[in-house]
């Protein structure tokens, strides 16, 4: 059975040393930067998880001699190294040194040594055919000379030379393997070629002397054994070994034994366009029919089922002795006529005495070969009895199946047929031209009107439609047909009516295949009443929904568990795991075929005032837990939800429900504030205060207070003040003093930024006196956060720690992780201001890791300026321009405006590092920053802080 390999199961990266060092994700070239970062790269890879000191890197990457500051040049390679492959490899640093964790899998020559010890012992067995595929599938993992352009000197090139004598080694056993199945082409050059290189070597004159006999050659053969006797005397003073000898001597005799002919044996459909990309899933269907008997490619309706079983049997055909058959079951209606069909397919004829699933049997009992079953969706309990019945009495025997659900078999492999994968909304033009969505628009679209080229605004018009089509093969095919009447850009605009618009005039297309609504009907209609109509609820969820939601809003609080994995087994739900729960979504092709049923049922208005309902509540439950320990979950959750969320918004905007509608912005306001939705915050606070003038008091009074926060951090202080005033004015009325004392501090706050200090001193000594009276702890810590603000702002350091050290010590009592990420970076900055850079890289590192699980995006952006002042303190200006770019590239994109303080700090730093670097690398290091993503500035920001703790002791 064939056995190519590609990266594993959910296995973006891939690491490459067998040719150019170099690294991949999900397809695409990654950028490793300089010679010296890939050697170092290289390096960790061969040393397979062990740690490689830096002194012995330093020694490899400058032979040597290594310049002044190369321990500071290794630590930047590391870490740019970890920001360039992501969290598949983690760069660990140890006592020893560095080392580099990564899936086995991701690295070509851990797969080509895997697959070449499978193969090798394939061969011993004499399992001829697995061990020839395998040895195929371990060559072609090789792209050029191992670590090429790398391997000079020093211990790549020892690497470097393991790894080619171990590829000639499988050179020569792929070639026993090719000789023994009978195969001939092209060996006779390779041979050749090899032996340019390689002169002395025997077992490639024997091999080669093999296949010219094979071949019909036999003078050749006999003079290839005279050039190697020639060759071995002349340059060693050596003659032949006795197995050249006894060769040459069977040869000459006509004795050597003939290689069985290769049987080619097969039914194959054989299709009229190229097949494009789907390299992955065409390693995991070889891999898996390895191992199991059973394959099924399940999957939605136009996912590609059937090109894809096509496509893999194609590639395997030599694999099976007795070839691969394919029965397209499709237009059957009935179930007897299942086996049927098989029997037809295989030339099996029928007889009175014995039934077609004996015959069939007995058939397929000796016989090692490959049954494609096409479209088993609608007799699905058929084709399992079948399957079951035949693999049990056929052992050589395997199936690939394709199902809109798999057949429920015993030891079936289910694989699921995702949409092709597509385009980012920012891909440079590169990038989507690697996209195998916008590869099959655009081959497809060649066939109907030859000529369309590949330029940037084309590619971004493709990819527009890629991604609105949900990457579907059959939807993308059916769209590029269009291009014979009407220009891409004009594809895209009418994508928002497909069911109409995507239809094929192509007489040989099935049925179910000439318009994407006929594919869907046909899933739809495999469906029962109550799983159809569940499936019609479900398209009022935007961005999925949990089995809870599912239940609430679509089966009126019942269960909707066998029904929701009912829609899940057709493959008109995906189901997701998330932390450990499971989550649910639909395409949005199939979320708009849903819809459309579902105005059609008149169900609409009742399954919308339900989804209302169910989000409304849940952002009203989350808002109480976002305070306190379970803060960063409550968070994610909402995040998780925030398509629904909005959605839940505009309904109740359209429907003029100005109640709830402000009762949701309201909920919604801190986790917009915190991660950095600012924009979406203002404008629904607005919308939502100015739309209801009768609102209850304190629910005016709380969304205020969130329009005045999100006004302050936008720097638009004269609108943050007049909504605070207007806020406090309202809990005045109320009396409550726990909410005056929350005013009292907001407003303050709100106008230290705006510059009156001497006003922002009175409020804030107010709010913390009222505070510390009704000892209200979060309202205390805050004010008093906020008085230390004051002071930090003045310059008094002195005044300012101890009062955010309090303010941290409360807050930490009430586990608001959030408050206490904005303290500790309050605290780092005094402790940077009064010089203590290692203090404050701790309080700045902590503030982090906070900020990173609770994604507020505001207090991370603060502690990048934080972290760059540490690094201008260290005199490391160009990491100081570098988180400098980090920082405001993040203020920038949240929409936020620097405080006073912060902006001191920013130009301070700046100042300090155009001194250290010079104006012109400051601006290329502060864009290098800018680029990061948040993820790779956060490691660069963590890295700084834990080496200035450590040398700071």
């Amino acid at each position: 059975m064939n056995a190519r390999e590609a990266p594993g199961p959910g296995t973006s990266l891939e690491i490459r040393l067998l040719g150019e060092v170099g690294a991949r994700r999900d397809g695409r070239a990654v950028n490793l930067g300089g010679r010296r970062q890939q050697a170092l790269l290289a390096h960790l890879v061969l040393a397979g998880g062990r740690a490689v000191s830096a002194d012995r890197l330093i020694e490899e990457l400058w032979a040597g001699e290594p310049p002044d500051g190369a321990a500071a040049t290794i630590r930047s390679y590391v870490s740019r190294l970890r920001g360039i492959l992501g969290p598949e490899a983690a760069i660990v640093g140890r006592a020893a040194g560095y080392a580099l964790e990564v899936p086995p899998d991701t690295v070509d020559a851990t797969r080509f040594e895997q697959l070449a010890e499978r193969g090798r012992a394939a061969l011993h067995r004499e399992e001829t055919r697995g061990a020839a595929e395998q040895l195929r599938a371990a060559l072609d993992q090789w792209t050029g000379p191992a670590l090429a352009g790398l391997a000079d000197d020093g211990e790549l090139r020892f690497a470097a030379e393991r790894l080619e004598a171990l590829r000639l080694s499988v050179q020569e056993d792929r070639t026993e393997a090719a000789l023994a199945l009978g195969e001939t082409a092209g060996l006779v050059d390779e041979l050749e070629g090899l032996l340019v290189d390689h002169p002395y070597r025997e077992r490639l004159w024997r091999l080669l002397m093999l296949a010219l006999y094979r071949a019909g050659r036999q003078a050749d053969a006999l003079a290839a054994y005279q050039r190697a006797w020639k060759r071995l005397r002349d340059d060693l003073g050596l003659e032949p070994g006795e197995e050249l000898r006894a060769l040459e001597a069977a040869i000459v005799r006509q004795e050597v034994p003939a290689a069985p002919a290769p049987v080619e044996r097969e039914n194959l459909p054989h299709p009229t366009t190229i097949f494009v990309g789907r390299e992955a899933e065409l390693g995991a269907i070889e891999r898996h029919l390895v191992e199991a008997r059973l394959v099924t490619l399940t999957g939605i309706g136009g996912v590609g089922k059937t090109r894809l079983a096509l496509e893999a049997s194609r590639r395997t055909a030599t694999a099976w002795t007795d070839g691969p058959w394919f029965i397209d079951l499709s237009a059957l209606a009935e179930p007897d006529l299942v086996a049927r069909a098989v029997a037809g397919a295989l030339g099996v004829v029928e007889q009175s005495d014995e039934s077609v699933v004996d015959r069939l049997a007995a058939r397929l009992r000796p016989v090692d070969a490959l049954l494609v079953l096409d479209n088993c969706e609608h007799l699905r309990a058929a084709c399992a009895d079948l399957a079951q019945r035949l693999l049990s009495a056929a052992p050589l025997l395997r199936i690939l199946a394709t199902s809109r659900e798999p057949l429920g078999v015993g030891g079936e492999v289910d694989l699921a047929v995702q949409p092709l994968g597509t385009p980012a909304a920012h891909d440079d033009p590169e990038s989507i031209g690697d996209s195998d969505a916008v590869r099959l628009f655009l081959a497809r679209a060649n066939d109907a009107r030859p000529g369309i080229t590949a330029d940037p605004a084309t590619l971004e018009a493709v990819a527009t439609i890629a991604r609105d089509l949900d990457g579907l093969p059959l939807a993308i095919e059916l769209a590029a047909a269009r291009v014979k009447a009407l220009s891409i850009a004009q594809i895209a605009d009418r994508l928002g009516d497909r069911f109409r618009f995507l239809v094929s005039w192509r007489r040989l297309a099935p049925d179910r295949h000439r318009t994407l609504k006929e594919a869907m009907d046909w899933s739809y209609d495999l469906l029962d009443e109550r799983e159809r109509a569940l499936l019609r609820g479900l398209s009022v969820f935007a961005g999925g929904f949990t089995l809870e939601a599912a239940a609430a809003v679509c089966a009126g609080d019942g269960d909707a568990t066998d029904r929701l994995e009912r829609l899940v087994e057709a493959s008109l739900v995906i189901a997701e795991e998330r932390a450990g729960a499971m989550r649910y979504r639909m395409l949005e092709t199939v979320r708009q075929y849903a819809a459309g049923r579902l105005a059609e049922s008149g169900e609409a208005k009742v399954l919308h005032e339900a989804h209302a309902a169910w989000f409304v509540r849940l952002a009203e439950e989350a808002e109480s837990e976002l305070t306190g320990d379970r803060q960063a979950e409550a968070l994610a959750d909402l995040e998780i939800e925030h398509d629904n969320l909005r959605v839940t918004l505009a309904q109740l905007d359209a429907a003029g429900d100005a109640e709830r509608r402000l009762r949701l912005a309201t909920s919604l306001s801190r986790f917009w504030y915190v991660r950095g939705y600012l924009a979406e915050s203002r404008r629904w606070l607005e919308r939502s205060i100015g739309g209801v003038a009768d609102a209850p008091p304190l629910l005016r009074r709380r969304a205020l207070t969130a329009a005045s926060a999100v006004a302050l951090l936008q720097g638009d202080y004269p609108a943050g003040v007049g909504f605070a005033e207007r806020s406090l004015a309202a809990a005045t009325e109320s009396g409550d003093q726990r909410l005056i004392a929350n005013g009292l501090s907001n407003l303050g706050a709100i106008t230290l930024a705006a510059g009156d200090r001497p006003r922002a001193r009175t409020l804030l000594q107010q709010a913390v006196a009222l505070a510390r009276s009704i000892d209200d702890t979060r309202i205390a810590a805050l004010a008093i956060n906020n008085l230390g603000d004051l002071a930090l702002t003045e310059g008094d350091y002195g005044r300012a720690q101890p009062l955010f050290e309090e303010s941290l010590a409360l807050l930490r009592q009430r586990g608001d992780s959030a408050n206490i990420a904005r303290s500790l970076f309050n605290l780092g900055s005094v402790e940077l201001m009064l010089g203590a850079t290692g203090a404050a890289a701790g309080r700045f590192r902590e503030s982090v890791e906070l900020g990173r699980e609770t994604g507020d995006k505001e207090d991370l952006a603060w502690c990048l300026l934080g972290l760059a002042g540490v690094a201008a303190w260290q005199e490391d200006g160009a990491a100081a321009a570098a988180l400098l770019g980090a920082g405001g590239a993040l203020l920038e994109a949240i929409g936020a405006a620097f405080k006073p303080f912060e902006r001191l700090l920013h130009d301070d730093t700046a100042a300090r590092a155009i001194v250290l670097t010079g104006a012109e690398t400051f601006a290329i290091e502060r864009a290098r920053g800018a680029a990061w993503s948040l993820d790779a500035a956060i490691g660069e920001a963590l890295d700084l802080a834990r080496r200035t703790e450590a040398a700071t002791g």
